[in-house]
C-alpha cells in the first residue's frame, strides 16, 4: 500500500469529518467538493481521496448530533433521538465515544457482509420491481409511530404533513402540477435536504433565540480518554449488531435508500426489539445511538456494493460518486465483477482503511465540538446559522433554497413548541415521492388494483416485506393501547 494513498484516505476523512460534523452540511456535499477536487488526478488516488471523504462525512454526523442536538448529516437523525438526551445527562463523551466505536465496528461488519455476500444480493436486487420499493417504503414510513415517542396521534398529524410537502410540484407520472398555487418556485417541489437543515439547524436556532439557556456545559472536564468506548456501555450495545449492520447493509444495497433510511429503520427494529433497554428510548438509551450508528456505517457497503455490480446509485452520494467513476475511467455495472476485479477489492481496502482512519481522526474532531460547547451563544448562533444557510445554499445554487429553509425552520419552532415531533416530517418528506411513484408504477404494470393486491402475495420478495409491515403495525396497535390505558 503506497504511503501517498493512505495520506489522500487520511485528508479525505478530515474533509469528511469536519464537513460531516458541522451542522447544515452533508455527506452528498462533502463528495462533490472532493469529486471537484480530484480532476485531473490518477484514478487509484482519487478512489481513496474519495472513499476517505465518504467514510469521514458519514462517522462525522454523529457528533453534532449528540453536542448540539443537530444532525449533521441525514444518516444521522435517527442519532438525535437518544444522543442529545445522554448530552444533557453530562454523557456526552460516552455517547460520543459510544457512537464512534460502533460506526467503526458497523462499517467494518458491512463491508465483510457484502465482500462475502455483495454480487449474490446483487443479483437480488435486481429482482426488485415497483412493488418490493412501494412495500419497503412503507414499511419505513410505518416507523412514525415510534419516531413520536408516546405522542403517536401528534406524530400521524406531522407524518401527513410531511406526505402533503412531498407531493408539491410536478406529478412523476403525468407531469400535472400539484399544490405549487402557480409558483414556478414550487415547481420542482421540496428538497428533503433543505427541509432536513431547516427543521433541525435553523429550528434550533429559533428555539436557543427564544431561551436564555446556552450550549454552555457546567463542569465539563474535557479528557480524550473519555472519548474512547467504555466496554461497560458497549457490552450493553451488543445485540444491536446483530439486526442493526444487516439492515444497513441490506437497505443500503437497495437502489434509491441509503444511511438515512437504514438507521431510521434499526432504530425502530431496535425500539421493538430490544424489551429492557438502559434507559427508555427517547430519554438517552445507548442502544438508541448504537443502533443507528451501526446501521448507517454499514450502509456504506452495500451502497457502494450497488455502485459497482449494478452501476446503479444507492443514494445521493454514491450518485456524485458513480459520476466521478466515470470521470476517471471507471464504469461500474454487471460486468464489473469480470472485467474490473481488482478494482472491487482494491476499494474494498480503501473502505477498511478509510473507516479506522476516520475513527481515530474522529476522536480528535469530537474534541473540537465538544469545546465548542463551552462557546458563548452570541458566537454560536450565528456559526450555526451561516451553515445553515451556506449548506441549503450550496445544493442547487439557488437562494430559495435558503428562504424554504427559513421556513421550515419557522415550522419547526412552531410545532415543537406546541409538542409535535418533527422527526415523521422529514421521515414523510423522503419517503412520500417514494411511495407515490412506485405505487402508481406497480398499479399500471398490474391493471388494477385487484391484481396489484395479488401480486404482494404471489411475490415472494413482496411477501415477507408485507408480513414485516404487519408485525410492525401490530405492535405499534399495542403499543397505542398501553399508551391509552396508563
Amino acid at each position: 500500500m503506497n504511503i501517498f494513498l493512505i495520506l489522500y484516505m487520511a485528508v479525505g476523512a478530515i474533509i469528511g469529518l469536519i464537513m460531516g460534523a458541522l451542522p447544515g452540511l452533508t455527506v452528498t456535499m462533502t463528495i462533490v467538493l472532493v469529486v471537484s477536487l480530484t480532476f485531473g488526478w490518477p484514478m487509484i488516488d482519487a478512489l481513496a481521496f474519495i472513499i476517505g471523504a465518504f467514510c469521514g462525512g458519514v462517522m462525522g454526523g454523529s457528533i453534532s448530533a449528540i453536542t448540539l442536538n443537530i444532525p449533521g448529516t441525514a444518516a444521522a437523525v435517527a442519532t438525535v433521538f437518544d444522543g442529545y438526551p445522554l448530552k444533557k445527562k453530562g454523557e456526552a463523551p460516552v455517547a460520543l465515544g459510544l457512537a464512534l466505536f460502533v460506526s467503526l465496528i458497523g462499517g467494518l461488519l458491512g463491508i465483510l457482509f457484502l465482500t462475502i455476500f455483495g454480487p449474490l444480493i446483487g443479483s437480488i436486487a435486481l429482482k426488485f420491481g415497483s412493488q418490493e420499493y412501494f412495500l419497503i417504503c412503507l414499511w419505513g414510513l410505518s416507523l412514525v409511530a415510534i419516531l413520536s415517542k408516546e405522542n403517536i396521534i401528534k406524530g400521524f398529524a406531522a407524518a401527513c404533513i410531511g406526505l402533503i410537502i412531498s407531493f408539491i410540484g410536478m406529478d412523476p407520472i403525468t407531469g400535472l402540477m400539484r399544490f405549487t398555487f402557480g409558483s414556478p418556485l414550487l415547481s420542482g417541489g421540496i428538497n428533503y435536504i433543505v427541509a432536513m437543515i431547516g427543521l433541525f439547524g435553523m429550528k434550533e436556532v429559533f428555539v436557543q433565540l427564544s431561551s436564555k439557556k446556552t450550549f454552555k456545559v457546567d463542569n465539563f472536564h474535557y479528557n480524550i480518554k473519555d472519548l474512547f468506548p467504555k466496554m461497560d456501555v458497549v457490552k450493553k450495545t451488543l445485540k444491536c449488531f446483530s439486526w442493526s449492520a444487516p439492515i444497513g447493509a441490506i437497505i443500503g444495497l437497495l437502489p434509491g435508500t441509503g444511511g438515512d433510511i437504514a438507521s431510521l429503520v434499526s432504530y425502530g427494529v431496535s425500539k421493538q426489539l430490544i424489551k429492557e433497554p438502559s434507559r427508555p428510548f427517547g430519554e438517552g438509551a445507548y442502544e438508541g445511538v448504537a443502533a443507528p450508528e451501526i446501521a448507517n456505517d454499514s450502509a456504506i457497503g452495500g451502497a457502494i456494493t450497488t455502485l459497482l455490480t449494478l452501476g446503479i446509485p444507492g443514494d445521493s452520494v454514491t450518485a456524485v460518486m458513480l459520476g466521478s467513476f466515470y470521470l476517471h475511467g471507471l464504469l461500474p455495472g454487471p460486468t464489473f465483477m469480470m472485467t474490473e476485479k481488482k478494482y472491487f477489492y482494491m476499494i474494498i481496502v480503501f473502505l477498511i482503511i478509510s473507516e479506522f482512519i476516520a475513527y481515530f481522526l474522529g476522536i480528535l474532531g469530537s474534541n473540537a465540538m465538544l469545546r465548542m460547547l463551552n462557546f458563548p451563544k452570541w458566537f454560536l448562533l450565528p456559526f450555526i446559522s451561516i451553515l445553515c444557510v451556506v449548506g441549503s445554499y450550496a445544493l442547487q445554487n439557488n437562494i430559495y433554497d435558503v428562504l424554504f429553509m427559513v421556513i421550515f425552520g419557522l415550522l419547526g419552532y412552531i410545532l415543537e413548541k406546541s409538542g409535535y415531533p418533527v422527526s415523521p416530517i422529514v421521515l414523510s418528506i423522503i419517503l412520500g415521492p417514494m411511495i407515490e411513484t412506485n405505487f402508481r408504477k406497480a398499479l399500471i404494470s398490474t391493471g388494477g388494483m385487484g391484481s396489484l393486491l395479488l401480486s404482494f402475495i404471489t411475490r415472494p420478495i413482496s411477501l415477507v416485506l408485507l408480513v414485516l409491515i404487519i408485525a410492525t403495525f401490530i405492535t405499534q396497535t399495542v403499543l397505542m393501547k398501553k399508551i391509552v390505558n396508563n
